[in-house]
């Protein structure tokens, strides 16, 4: 059942590959093959009607480069080599799109983890949309700590106080009813139409963005919750050595036990497969993780915004 009316209303969505990682997929998802795999780096670009240019994360950056110039950062390079060709930079790809980087009136950020976040200083304008505890991890935890969790604080902006609003002290609201196994959400806008989700383990503060686009499917942008989508089975498993890097492993099954609730739910019980698939593409909800190649090729031609 998906929201009607002005309850939810509608945004513009267009996702971006801002770059990508690789890494052994074996070594990420659980029955993963001993070979590298392409990890892109998804960004959302919202056009509100009134709010203007806002992101959903913001994928690699130069400043990624330079935060792991040195070690013992650079060895967070190392693990992950990472790829930003020209054409796939934020600023140019915002451009293509008709936006400045200045226009940018907020970023979300999912995490804050650096291949999340590396663009932020490039967005001097934004307000910047985070959870306080991933912000108390940032300021407070030490250097090989935030290391081990992917947190490079070279990459928030030196005015990232005066720019910060707490996704937790935003107003609550109640998700649309397919949704609902994930919890409440917080009203980012006071209109409805975007909707912070806790979806907590990956990372501290970990936080996913639900909107109703144009086309009237509603989209749950889930960041790291998971790494794979597979249009069959749902949410993909991690790998084990991702539970020395998750923060909270339980908190993290708990939240994929969830959003494999709402792919059965949108897939149905008949048993027909090819039915089932037909069912998926057109019962209006997309889940998409911020690093799967293949999710990002299955969307449609209006909102995949990368040649």
């Amino acid at each position: 059942m998906r929201a009607q009316g002005p309850a939810f209303p509608r945004t513009a969505l267009t996702v971006l590959r801002v770059g990508h990682c690789t890494h052994l997929e074996c070594m990420a998802l659980r029955g993963g093959a001993w070979r590298k795999g392409v990890f892109p780096a998804l960004v959302g670009l919202i056009r509100h009607p009134a709010a203007g240019a806002i992101l959903f994360d913001t994928g690699y950056a130069e400043h990624f480069f330079a935060a792991t110039a040195r070690l013992p950062e650079r060895m967070y390079r190392w693990a992950t080599p990472t790829v930003l060709p020209p054409s796939e930079c934020l600023g140019t790809q915002l451009a293509r799109h008709g936006i400045a980087m200045h226009e940018v009136r907020a970023v979300f950020a999912s995490h804050l983890h650096a291949d999340h976040i590396a663009g932020l200083r490039d967005l001097p304008r934004a307000a910047i949309w985070c959870a306080d505890a991933a912000v108390r991890f940032a300021r407070t935890s030490g250097r090989i700590a935030r290391l081990r969790r992917a947190t490079l604080r070279a990459l928030l902006p030196g005015d990232f106080a005066a720019r910060h609003v707490a996704i937790e002290h935003l107003p609550r609201a109640p998700l649309p009813h397919a949704w609902r196994v994930l919890g409440e959400g917080h009203d980012l806008l006071g209109d409805g139409s975007l909707r912070a989700l806790p979806l907590p383990g990956h990372a501290r503060g970990h936080y996913g963005l639900l909107l109703r686009n144009q086309d009237d499917r509603e989209y749950l942008l889930a960041g790291d919750a998971l790494w794979r989508y597979d249009a069959t089975r749902g949410p993909l498993s991690p790998a084990w050595p991702v539970r020395l890097l998750a923060d909270d492993w339980n908190a993290l099954h708990a939240t994929l036990t969830g959003l494999r609730a709402i792919h059965a739910d949108g897939a149905g019980d008949d048993g027909d497969d090819d039915r089932d698939n037909e069912r998926r593409r057109d019962d209006g909800r997309c889940i998409l993780p911020s690093h799967c190649a293949a999710s990002y090729a299955r969307l449609p031609d209006t909102v995949r915004g990368t040649p």
